[in-house]
């Protein structure tokens, strides 16, 4: 016989996680199945991991709702107060502050294995979750009616609907056959953690230069030592003689990039390169499955909003799926699964375009498009009321819809 829930997870990443806790909370049955054992490790300070995420207010309310917030030791979290962005080419900038946004902080940066043990140890604790570790799908039927799914090691499982929070390469939407728009970014995101030599200021610091774009993402001191995380995106070639570059001569690099406001005194991690693609599938459901997270959208990290845009996906889903179970509907009828589709891809969209907009705004080096940027930053930065809005908008307080 097989195990009946309501719905099943494939991916217990952030994204799926995150599903599943809420959605058993809200007394569906929920299974999570994943490839990993379910084992996050984690570093020790001043060695923070490399990959971290950057959280706005809408995530950190999501995560507190579900728990694992408060599971998150809070010498791992570095809450950020201030953004300052500049033209590395010119003299725009523009500042955002918490203070004057009336917001306690602008986000949180943490370590993607630190927030996904937290969830892990969250679940664990949720009576209607059942956690598949080390298991993938051999096999899985959709449908209105619901869904039959057979694990690798035999077993059987059946369910209203299935999620797919499994990732950039999603198998299951690709056994499926969604449809996705998508193409290379013609830039690599080289990621590591480093210590500067002054305080960061609680500031989230990123300039569009000669260099690329690059980020200083502020990381929580240890013992009077400054840490920061970086995000460097560049084309390829640049990116592999970056990585080419030793320790030494990659931190003078970085000091330069950015403007000459950190030394950096050296790496605490092993630098690594991340090609970049943008991706969107163009139906996020069909009968009985539901893309959320990555599976459904990827974009450019400039502006830190891929985790944020995947939890907003699952408080949508969360929403429409627990008031479609008090109706009485089935979880997996198509018209019930669009409901979420409608909630979130416009949305999206628009995020990712933003960011694609950005991204050819401040690559070109061209004078006149150069001086033209510089003059509209200028005017955006002494427009508080603009400010504000994308203020809120990245703190998923305001939506483009």
């Amino acid at each position: 016989m097989a195990k009946q829930y309501d719905v099943i997870v494939v991916g217990a990443g952030m994204v799926g996680a995150l599903a599943g806790i809420l959605l058993a909370q809200s007394s569906l049955r929920v299974a999570i199945i994943d490839k990993n054992d379910g084992r996050y490790p984690l570093s020790t300070p001043p060695h923070y991991d490399a990959r971290v995420s950057a959280l706005s207010s809408q995530s950190k309310t999501l995560l507190e709702s579900s728990g694992a917030w408060q599971r998150i030791d809070q010498n791992r979290l570095a809450a950020y107060n201030n953004m300052v962005v500049w033209d590395g080419l010119g003299q725009g900038y523009i500042d955002f502050n918490a203070q004057k946004a009336a917001m306690p902080e602008l986000g949180h940066l943490v370590e993607n294995n630190v927030l996904c043990d937290a969830l892990i140890e969250q679940a664990k604790q949720e009576s209607n979750i059942d956690l598949y570790f080390e298991e993938t799908l051999a096999s899985h039927q959709l449908s209105d009616a619901g869904v039959k799914v057979e694990l690798a090691s035999g077993l059987p499982l059946e369910a209203q609907t299935l999620i797919a929070a499994d990732g950039a390469l999603s198998l299951l939407r690709t056994q499926n056959a969604f449809d996705t728009v998508e193409w290379d970014y013609g830039h690599h995101a080289i990621v590591a953690t480093l210590e500067i030599d002054h305080f960061h200021e609680n500031t989230a610091w990123q300039c569009f230069g000669e260099e690329g774009i690059l980020a200083f993402l502020p990381l929580p001191d240890v013992d009077d030592r400054h840490f920061v995380s970086i995000v460097w995106s560049v084309p390829p070639k640049e990116s592999d003689a970056l990585m080419a570059l030793d320790d030494n001569a990659f931190a003078t690099r970085l000091h330069y990039a950015i403007g000459k406001r950190f030394k950096v005194l050296g790496l605490t991690t092993k630098r690594y390169a991340i090609p970049l693609r943008q991706r969107h599938a163009k139906q996020y459901v069909k009968s009985g499955l539901a893309l959320i997270g990555d599976a459904a959208h990827t974009i450019h990290p400039l502006a830190g909003q891929g985790a944020n845009l995947g939890f907003g996906d699952v408080k949508a889903l969360v929403a429409v799926l627990t008031k479609a179970k008090k109706r009485g509907e089935h979880l997996g009828q198509s018209r019930v699964l669009r409901r979420f589709q409608r909630a979130r891809m416009l949305d999206n969209i628009a995020m990712a375009a933003g960011m694609e907009s950005f991204k050819r705004l401040f690559a070109t080096q061209n004078p006149l498009i150069v001086q033209l940027r510089n003059i509209g930053m200028k005017g955006f930065h002494n427009t508080p009321t603009l400010k504000q809005k994308l203020v809120a908008r990245a703190a998923g307080l305001s939506s483009f819809s």
